[in-house]
This record gives C-alpha cells, sequence and structure tokens, in this order.
C-alpha cells in the first residue's frame, strides 16, 4: 500500500515508529492494568471461558464485578479484533496482487488484475479471504493442525526479516553497493538497484546494527521452532519447522522450475532519482 503514499520514503518508516512506540505504550499499560486486577490466576483458567482459551473474560468479569459491564468490555476487544481482521486481510491481499504485479507468484496474470468498476485486486482478496477461511474450518476437525499451520507465523516472519537484514549487511559491507539516489541520475541508475532512503544509519553503526539484528533474528528463529516441552506428543509438538521447511522448499522449486523465467524483481514505477528530482 506504500505505493498509494505521497512521499511513502519518509511517511511509512514515521507511521512504523509511531505506530510501534503508541501500542507498546498502550499495550503495556494493559498489561498493568490486566495483571492489577487478577486476583486469581488459576480460577481465571479453570473458569468456562477459561477452558475455552479466553481466560480475560472472568478476569473482567471478577475485576468489575457486573457481568454487563464485562460484556462491554469484551465488545470493545471483539470489535478490535474485527477491525485487526481487515486490516490484515488488506495487507495480505495487496501483498499478494504486488508479488502477482512482480509475476513472484503461482498465476500472477490472476493475482495481478484489478477490477475495473471497483479498482480494487478482487481475486487477490478472494484469495486470502478463501486461505482465512479454510485455515479457520481446521481448528474444527483438528486443533493440532490448526496449531501447526498458525504457528508457522512467527517462524515465517522473523525467517524473512533474517533474509532480509542479512542481505542489507552484506552490501553495507561492500563500498558502493548501495547508492544515495543524489549521486545518481536517469543515465546511471538501473532497475532494482539499491538506493539509500533517508532512513539509514550510515557507517560502522549501521553495519552493527544491522549485524545485531540478524543475530537477534536468528536466535528467535531457532527457539520459534522448539517445543514447549522435552519428548512431545503429537498433539504438544511444534509443527512450525516443519510447515517453514515445507513453505520454503515450495518456494524454491517454483522459482528453478517456473518463476525464474518470468521473475524479473520488484517493478519499478517511480526511480530514486524522480524522488529526489521530480521534475525528471
Amino acid at each position: 500500500m506504500a505505493e498509494e503514499i505521497h512521499s511513502a520514503n519518509l511517511v511509512i518508516p514515521w507511521c512504523m515508529l509511531t505506530t510501534t512506540v503508541l501500542n507498546g505504550i498502550l499495550g503495556f499499560a494493559m498489561l498493568l492494568a490486566i495483571l492489577f486486577v487478577t486476583t486469581d490466576i488459576s480460577s481465571a483458567l479453570s473458569s468456562p471461558t477459561g477452558t475455552l482459551g479466553f481466560p480475560f473474560m472472568d478476569i473482567f468479569r471478577s475485576a468489575t464485578g457486573s457481568i454487563p459491564s464485562a460484556t462491554a468490555l469484551i465488545c470493545i476487544i471483539i470489535i478490535m479484533d474485527i477491525c485487526a481482521a481487515v486490516a490484515f486481510l488488506a495487507t495480505s491481499s495487496r501483498i499478494v496482487f504486488t508479488f502477482g504485479q512482480d509475476k513472484g507468484l503461482p498465476f500472477w496474470q490472476t493475482m495481478a488484475k484489478v477490477q475495473p468498476d471497483s479498482k480494487i485486486p478482487i481475486y487477490a482478496i478472494m484469495v486470502m479471504a478463501l486461505v482465512s477461511c479454510v485455515i479457520g474450518l481446521i481448528s474444527i476437525g483438528s486443533a493440532t493442525a490448526f496449531n501447526a499451520v498458525v504457528s508457522v507465523g512467527v517462524s515465517s516472519l522473523y525467517a524473512s526479516y533474517v533474509l532480509t537484514e542479512a542481505m542489507l549487511l552484506y552490501h553495507r559491507c561492500i563500498p558502493g553497493n548501495i547508492q544515495h539516489a543524489k549521486h545518481i541520475n536517469k543515465e546511471s541508475w538501473h532497475a532494482n538497484e539499491l538506493v539509500w532512503g533517508p532512513f539509514h544509519v550510515p557507517g560502522i553503526w549501521g553495519i552493527l546494527l544491522n549485524a545485531f539484528g540478524v543475530g537477534y533474528g536468528i536466535i528467535v528463529l531457532v527457539f520459534s521452532l522448539f517445543p514447549t516441552h522435552v519428548n512431545p506428543d503429537a498433539a504438544g509438538m511444534n509443527w512450525s519447522s516443519l510447515m517453514t521447511g515445507t513453505i520454503m522448499l515450495g518456494a524454491v522449486v517454483y522459482y528453478y522450475a517456473i518463476a525464474r523465467k518470468v521473475y524479473r524483481g520488484p517493478v519499478v514505477e517511480i526511480a530514486p532519482y524522480q524522488a529526489v528530482h521530480p521534475e525528471e
């Protein structure tokens, strides 16, 4: 969605920083409030809502002493979950649409289509909505299978972080691999050439920060693949290692079999020198 925002190279980083700080402060305040009013964790976990996986409902009831008040607080969370689900659907469908434009997904011709009337990528939205529904239906048949699918989220996210940060660290360590937009022009710039944006830490401090990010990501990635206890059974096993490996293997096979013939990197519509010199 960043490509639809004016001055995205400035606005998007500020949005990310602002939401991280704001949500961190509000989330920590909410955590303190919940812990302060939680008098009996065992009771909350063994309550009717706790056995279903929602102990916070019983905590709200015991803290307020009123079922209507607890219901009102629970409704706020439900509304927030609905809004988050809509945002996730919009984000995931937009990612599918963008990768379709870049010819980096199976059936990219369909995924990259935009509905003429509504001007939205309807096929990408339908695919992601269908995937979400199928994942939700898995929990009806098997909670173990559902947890196996959901557990891939953390490992996949950190795998993507580590890969991109490692590539940035590699290019940082080679002088001249990343240029500044103000130093290039229409004749010297090539598509998908790495160019610094306005948000970056130059020099050795940038390299150290990148190295720290890669190291931290690797540690979290490895531990996210561990089960919660030793000698787990099928129900207690962390299947994210299998799921993540399967997805990565499938991506590699698809690339060498099909995608390498059509995929040439992200489609660039605005060159870096145009951001610095719009008249060009």
